[in-house]
């Protein structure tokens, strides 16, 4: 039997100083967790994937809020980090820490990669701001947003996060306007085995 989303958390037990899996709210064939790729160049940055069998977890991450709060609130900007880059990818020396890259505007989509800056929130770090919000019908269910709100004054792409496909890997990017958002839980990265 799959994870139970009994088992995902809400908004009031999401701490920063905490590692979580962020994985598919859907159960079943929707995918699982996500973790990084070798970048659609082959080379850095890396891209941010979701793994496409529902039993993988993905890697572990952590959710480090604008404001330093020490929980996690929907809405709230927040930088998303990898505590390691990918085995054999410590070459590519940058931060594992999400942001949005090669934005294609004839495309209308932008890529989630590794080498964003941690904090400093402001018109330069714009791209490395996401956040979670509740999302759909399902218990404890979030999309990604990128939409930082803590720069009224700046000018930023506002989008959902969904899922682009890319040589048979499932990269996550801002969404089409035709394309669903993905659709996410958190699990607490103490938890040992995806089945209860």
């Amino acid at each position: 039997m799959k994870t139970s989303l009994a088992t995902t958390l809400s908004f009031n037990t999401v701490k920063p100083d905490c590692q979580y899996y962020l994985v598919s709210a859907i159960p079943g064939a929707s995918g699982g967790g996500v973790s990084l790729h070798g970048g659609r160049n082959g080379f850095c940055p890396l891209d941010v994937i979701q793994l496409s069998s529902d039993s993988g977890r993905g890697i572990k991450l952590t959710l480090s809020p604008y404001d330093n709060s020490t929980i996690i609130r929907e809405s709230t900007d927040l930088n998303l980090i990898f505590p390691v880059l990918l085995s054999g990818h410590e070459y590519c020396n940058e931060q594992p820490l999400w942001k949005v890259d090669n934005y294609d505007v004839s495309l209308g989509i932008g890529f989630i990669t590794t080498g964003g800056f941690v904090g400093h929130p402001g018109a330069e770090t714009l791209l490395n701001w996401f956040k979670l919000e509740i999302f759909g019908t399902l218990p404890s269910s979030y999309k990604i947003v990128h939409c930082p709100s803590f720069c009224e004054s700046c000018v930023k792409l506002c989008s959902n996060v969904g899922i682009s496909y890319k040589d048979g890997i499932r990269c996550l990017a801002l969404a089409l306007y035709d394309k669903p958002s993905f659709s996410v839980a958190l699990i607490p990265g103490t938890e040992r085995s995806m089945f209860v």
